[in-house]
Parts: C-alpha cells; structure tokens; sequence
C-alpha cells in the first residue's frame, strides 16, 4: 500500500507542475497577445483539486499532516503510537464518511451532467469522483498505519 500511496501522490506532484504550466500560458497569452484563455482558470482548479485530493493519504503515511505536537513530542516512541492507535478510528470515520458523501456527490453529478457554471463548462464528475477516490485511499492507509503503530505501542516494532 506505501507504493500505491507514493506512487499516487507523485501523480499529485506532476500536477502541480501542470498547474504552472496552465498559468505560464494564462499569463503569456494575457498579457503579451491580449487573448486571454476561457479554460486556464476551470482547468487549474480541477487540477489544483486533484492534486490536493490524490496527495492526503500519502500526507498521513508520511505523518506530514498538520498537528500540535508541543505535548507530544516530549512522549515516547510508543506513548506517540498509543496515541495515533487511539485517533486512527476517529480518522477511519471520517474517511468513511468522506468516501460514502462523495459517492452520493459524484453519482448525482454523472446523473445529471453536472458541468461547471463557467464559459468552458466542463463536466464536474471527473474531478468529483476523486471525493470518493481519496476517502477510499486514506481509509486504506489509516488501516495500514494502525497496524504499524499497534506494533509499535507494544513494543513490537520501531516506528
């Protein structure tokens, strides 16, 4: 699963190049022709959602996500694991919750043809679909990781 995970997340990586790329363009074909572009800004903002939705469960993997750690980094390695064996069902819920809504999000919006309110209108279940697509990656992970820190917290394994 760390494979999948990273290799996700480099996906996510490559996007942000695309990103600035897609600005790059805006911003020359603006400003130096005078012809600005209808679909930089829809496509940097599916980009930019993909990027953020493709890159959270590797985020957690990494235990790069954002925390106050000014209690817990005077705990020990396995104190830390306890706590994170502790958060991983709360997390699991809400990965469950992001995966279950953003289905019903997604189904609704390939139903209906959902497309963006914009010149360039483009379909919006694609980038909807990640929703559920990034609840299902990081109920996976959290699974994974209390695993490895329920090995950790019993002394088990070094984090």
């Amino acid at each position: 699963m760390d494979r999948f995970s990273q290799g996700v997340a480099t996906v996510s990586s490559f996007l942000l190049g695309a990103m600035a790329l897609v600005v790059a363009y805006e911003v020359g074909s603006r400003y130096f022709f005078g012809r600005p572009t209808i679909w930089a800004w829809d496509v940097n903002v599916q980009l930019m959602m993909a990027m953020i939705m493709l890159g959270i469960a590797d985020v957690y993997r990494r235990d790069m996500h954002i925390r106050v750690d000014v209690f817990t980094s005077r705990l020990s390695e396995r104190a830390r694991a306890w706590l994170d064996v502790l958060y991983a069902p709360l997390l699991l819920f809400i990965a469950v919750i992001i995966l279950w809504t953003g289905w019903e999000y997604f189904y609704k919006a390939f139903l209906r043809g959902q497309r963006a309110s914009t010149l360039l209108a483009p379909p919006l279940w694609p980038i909807k679909f990640l929703l559920p697509l990034c609840g299902a990656l990081l109920a996976v992970q959290v699974v994974v990781k209390f695993f490895r820190d329920l090995r950790v917290a019993l002394g088990k394994a070094r984090a």
